[in-house]
């Protein structure tokens, strides 16, 4: 497979010190009694994959290797399928329902032609991706920070991230299949103190919070019949798009365990709300030693900085060329449809939940946006690095913010432009973003188009129960 060119970063597969580094950390596994290692990446439809190695088996630099035609189908042949999985031991955690077992997250990398070669990362590795976006971030940003802090001394920059995820919790003995079909399900579930049984697991999922490395969020009951909302707590967007793929994995672990099936499936039931994954976004700086949010300016009248008016247009102006990624199955776009709390028209406002984009903290220092469209089934990695791409590339533009618009859209959208109806329309806008592929790289853009138009040829070729009744 030819190597594209990009800016990630390469790994040499010799490095003393990493080794060193690497082994002292085995030796505190032992120490600790873990046995196994979770090596655990995320595939491009935003999928957890994992290979377990015993603590023995990890030496050198702590690669490992794994089958990526099995893992990333066609677009890695199966005469080139050998691929590395590169530990971040920044990453390492014991799972708490398995005391013999850690899990760390990998990178995904080319192995080298060469023994005393440099491992090239895989262009499709969405933590790879997202990475690359943040540098790009700080390209972007050094002109625009010389302007505002002129002589000031700039420090470590910052795309903070919060995403807020939803998703059902079912008793085994229900009947998941019919689910599209209940009549008893309603939209009367919104802090509504849930069952002892469920509320005892949703304890147990914030407690995992705590012991895999991450912040204890509140949760409370959602508006649909068995849906349920956690958050995560604001931080450097990589680190926060493992911490998604982290809760995920353990709510549906956790709920397993007690004979629960969890599911993050964006539209379940016709009646009754879907299942979102909003988040939150702000950028920051270090200038003289006190981290600043590059979207406040205390001399504007309602707190948004010139920056952060930027930020908020860039979302705006690429959301159709986005939406494949923060939306990448069929079914997606059954949720995004008005009067169920999720946004179709591209629009903002502050605190408008019928709007894709709503400012919080108005006129104070956390101001920030939240993009309401993505929900729990994209790839974080993918979506993250998409709507900072997006950010950004408002920023670099200077594009204008219109006014915010306070109307109710789901019911008065005159003049305001719709996102994409449906997959096919959604792959066929993001195909052909310029921004994209600047911003992201051809490969994973052609990548994402090819298996999202499988999904969608599938979808549209399947007989479905609305389609013998109506038509038959």
């Amino acid at each position: 497979m030819k190597h594209l060119n990009h800016s990630l970063n390469h790994v040499e597969l010799k490095d003393k010190n990493l080794e060193k580094s690497i082994q002292t950390q085995v030796k505190e596994l032992k120490k600790k009694g873990i046995e196994f290692v979770k090596y655990q990446f995320t595939d491009m439809q935003g999928n957890i994959r994992e290979v377990t190695l015993t603590v023995e088996q990890i030496r050198g630099i702590g690669t490992t290797s794994v089958d990526g035609s099995s893992v990333f189908g066609k677009i890695i042949p199966p005469t080139e399928s050998d691929m590395l999985l590169m530990p971040d031991f920044s990453t390492l955690i014991p799972i708490p329902w398995s005391k013999d077992t850690a899990r760390v997250i990998c990178n995904v990398f080319y192995p080298p032609e060469k023994e005393d070669k440099e491992m090239i990362p895989f262009e499709g590795c969405g933590r790879s991706i997202l990475s690359s976006a943040e540098r790009s971030m700080n390209h972007v940003l050094k002109k625009r920070l010389a302007q505002i802090f002129p002589g000031a001394k700039i420090g470590k920059l910052h795309a903070h991230f919060a995403p807020e995820i939803e998703f059902l919790l079912i008793n085994g003995d229900y009947d998941q299949t019919k689910i599209h079909l209940d009549q008893n399900l309603e939209n009367n579930h919104y802090f509504v103190p849930p069952q002892k049984k469920t509320d005892d697991v949703m304890k147990e999922i914030t407690r995992g919070l705590g012991l895999m490395g991450l912040k204890k969020e509140k949760f409370h009951t959602e508006v649909s019949t068995f849906q349920f909302e956690i958050g995560i707590g604001h931080g450097n967007v990589l680190q926060i798009a493992d911490a998604t793929m982290t809760i995920k994995y353990i709510i549906e672990n956790v709920a397993q365990t007690h004979g629960l099936k969890a599911s993050f499936i964006p539209k379940f039931n016709r009646k009754v709300n879907g299942s979102g994954m909003h988040v939150h976004q702000n950028l920051a700086a270090t200038v003289e030693g006190k981290e600043v949010n590059l979207f406040f300016d205390a001399s504007s009248e309602d707190g948004l900085s010139h920056t952060g008016r930027n930020y908020f247009a860039g979302l705006l102006t690429y959301a159709s060329e986005i939406t494949a990624i923060t939306n990448p199955l069929p079914i997606s776009y059954k949720r995004l449809v008005p009067g169920r709390e999720a946004p179709t028209y591209i629009s903002w406002d502050w605190l408008n939940r019928t709007a894709l984009c709503r400012g919080h903290s108005k006129g104070i220092r956390k101001v920030r946006v939240e993009y309401r469209s993505p929900d729990p089934k994209c790839n974080p990695y993918l979506a993250f690095a998409a709507m900072l791409s997006a950010g950004l590339a408002g920023i670099e533009e200077d594009l204008e913010l219109p006014p915010c618009d306070n109307r109710n859209f789901y019911t008065d959208h005159t003049g305001v432009k719709e996102l994409p109806g449906n997959l096919g329309e959604a792959l066929e806008i993001m195909v052909r973003s310029a921004m994209l592929r600047k911003r992201m790289g051809n490969f994973i853009i052609d990548t994402l188009y090819e298996l999202g138009r499988d999904l969608w040829r599938e979808y549209c070729q399947e007989v479905s129960d609305i389609d013998i009744r109506h038509y038959f």
